[in-house]
């Protein structure tokens, strides 16, 4: 966990990290639930620890959420 928000953070995110699930597909991948510090916006990220990169997804809101798996 800290590895992903390490990622985060070299990427300039900061924020609250709720939710952290390992992608299935990608080895060193995770997606990966943040509050944006400044903003208070919720979103979805894909991280990958190996080659230290972020990739934003999409806003969490009323019509936008993490399915439970």
């Amino acid at each position: 966990m800290l590895k992903i928000i390490s990622v985060f953070r070299k990427n300039g995110f900061k924020g609250e990290y709720e939710t952290f699930e390992r992608s299935k597909e990608v080895e060193g991948e995770y997606f990966v639930v943040v509050t944006d510090e400044k903003s208070g916006i919720k979103g979805l990220f894909k991280a990958n620890v190996l080659e230290s990169t972020v990739a934003f997804q999409y806003v969490l809101d009323e019509k936008h959420s993490v399915a439970n798996s």
